[in-house]
């Protein structure tokens, strides 16, 4: 086992025990057929992905295939891709899958020659592996955390995942050691120097994933009585946040792919790489904001949020980007001539997009992302020009194209239909749109973004952390005709939520409410 820490069996973690929450959208053909794709590729993974029982060959429970068999990487179980899972699991309520997913994680890394639990780009089944994965081994600690906090008190799992998160050869010290000594964090694999570049890189997208997991372990460090800790890794993510400012902006204010380890100047090498240059991957900094510090990064005046707005706005601008998306929604995830920058996907390329136009409250932007985004789940290119194998039209899959790709460039299945990551950022942008923020244990925070195709959400026994626990509630969001919404809230069982912020944005303005002992309300913020 690749922890010093005893971990309880496998088996005694029960799955089926689980009873999600589920979430739907309503206002448009488009809104009805993204609840049906997300609830449709979240049931396709956990069926076809997830292993729940030691296969006979020796794929342990909970591992996660990051493709369905036979496609690429169909036996691996990329770092990455499984802390969005363990996130978005925790998020809809799966917590007995998160520790089922979190159990074969903590068995699966070992230590590295340093003496750290630091993750590897995959895992396969077998002998735990080391290795400098850094946005694996920061969003599995994202998740992680996130997972301990929903946890009850007496859950057997809490503590060794603790023990986890916390002993002297955590991946949180890891970050943390990385950080002191190299003032910014060189990693390997896609966020590192690129995808299929050997080496290492100080990436804008790793480093910022590792403050955040800094962050989200320092609350960890504050909630279980040990402050000094605490403010350590405050620090450290304080100075990750400076040294990235200092090194990795472009002059017009704009994130740079990132620097070199040894000198922290910019490689022109690495900057030039065709799936670096123009990457809509660089969204990855606005968009990862959600998974630690909230909903509302301008209001909450986050340091990096201009470079990330500013970014943005570039990649928005380049000619082929732009062009293809007033025309169809689209959002190519390179600039040409990386496969003509008429491809893209729901994870790097149109999830990141829509995530960072929903939490900057780009509302006519994330309206014209998302129908695209639930009509090509739909509706792929046709065959035969593009052979998508897929068990039902609802599930999201890896590649997109344009429809101007037809003809002019090779339509690559890739990993194909339920490729983990790219059915966990869609699951990400359902969240978003429904607004509960799952970070906040002090105050249930609700900042919801209805664009203009959905005029109604609905979530049902949606969990709300608290600090009394996690209370599960129906929620109703409805837009009025003047773009007021009304919202409602029904605990089940007549559960307590101390504390219910809302927060909704209109003309310009932030409207918000508080509410303390809510069981029942309903509340109309904006003109109805």
């Amino acid at each position: 086992m690749g922890m010093d820490t005893t971990l309880p069996p496998a088996d005694s973690l029960s799955p089926a025990a689980d009873q999600p929450g589920a979430l739907a959208f309503f206002g448009s053909p488009e809104a009805e057929l993204f609840t049906r794709e997300c609830a449709e590729s979240l049931a396709g993974v956990l069926r076809e992905n997830l292993i729940l029982r030691r296969t006979a060959e020796g794929y342990p429970p909970g591992f996660t295939r990051a493709s369905v068999p036979p496609r690429p990487w169909w036996d691996t179980m990329w770092t990455r891709d499984a802390g969005t899972f363990v996130r978005e699991l925790v998020a809809w309520g799966y917590l007995e899958h998160a520790c089922l997913v979190s159990h074969c994680l903590i068995q699966s890394v070992a230590r590295n020659e340093q003496g750290y639990y630091a993750f590897p780009e995959k895992l396969r089944p077998g002998e735990p592996e080391a290795g400098d994965e850094i946005d694996g081994t920061a969003a599995i600690v994202i998740g992680m955390i996130l997972l301990w906090r929903h946890l009850p008190a007496h859950h057997p799992f809490r503590a060794p995942l603790r023990a986890f998160l916390h002993g002297p050869s955590s991946p949180v010290r890891y970050l943390e050691h990385q950080a002191k000594q190299q003032g910014l964090i060189a990693g390997t694999g896609e966020f590192g120097p690129g995808c299929s570049v050997d080496g290492y890189y100080c990436s804008c997208v790793q480093n910022n994933l590792a403050n955040l997991a800094l962050r989200a372990a320092a609350g960890l460090e504050e909630e279980t009585g040990n402050p000094r800790i605490a403010a350590g890794y405050r620090e450290t993510a304080a100075a990750l946040e400076r040294k990235m400012q200092a090194t990795m902006l472009y002059p017009d204010g704009s994130w740079m792919w990132g620097v070199r380890p040894d000198t922290h100047q910019p490689d022109q090498k690495i900057l030039d790489e065709p799936v670096n240059r123009g990457t809509g991957l660089h969204n990855g900094v606005a968009s990862m904001y959600a998974d630690v510090l909230g909903l509302d990064p301008v209001a909450a005046q986050w340091p990096l949020a201009g470079p990330c707005q500013k970014t943005f706005e570039r990649l928005y601008q380049a000619p082929l980007r732009r062009a293809q998306f007033d025309r169809y929604g689209f959002w190519p995830q390179w600039d040409p001539p990386f496969r003509g920058g008429l491809s893209s996907g729901p994870s790097y390329g149109e999830g990141y997009a829509l995530q960072t136009m929903l939490l900057y409250d780009r509302l006519d932007l994330a309206d014209k992302s998302l129908l695209w985004l639930a009509r090509a789940t739909y509706d792929a290119p046709p065959q035969p020009a593009y052979q998508l194998e897929r068990s039902s039209r609802y599930h999201f899959y890896e590649r997109t194209y344009s429809p101007d790709a037809l003809g002019k460039v090779e339509l690559e299945e890739g990993c194909g239909a339920l490729n983990l990551v790219n059915v966990t950022e869609p699951l990400k942008v359902a969240r978003l749109l429904l607004g509960v923020d799952p970070n906040a244990p002090d105050e249930v925070r609700i900042v919801p973004r209805l664009p203009q195709c959905i005029a109604r959400i609905e979530a049902r026994r949606w969990p709300l952390l608290t600090d009394r626990g996690v209370v599960r509630a129906d929620l109703k969001i409805e837009r009025g005709p003047t773009g007021g919404i009304t919202f409602t809230c029904a605990t089940e069982d007549g559960a307590v939520i101390p504390k219910l912020v809302i927060r909704h944005r209109q003309d310009g303005a932030n409207l918000t409410e508080t509410f303390t002992h809510v069981t029942r309300l309903t509340s109309s913020l904006g003109p109805a």
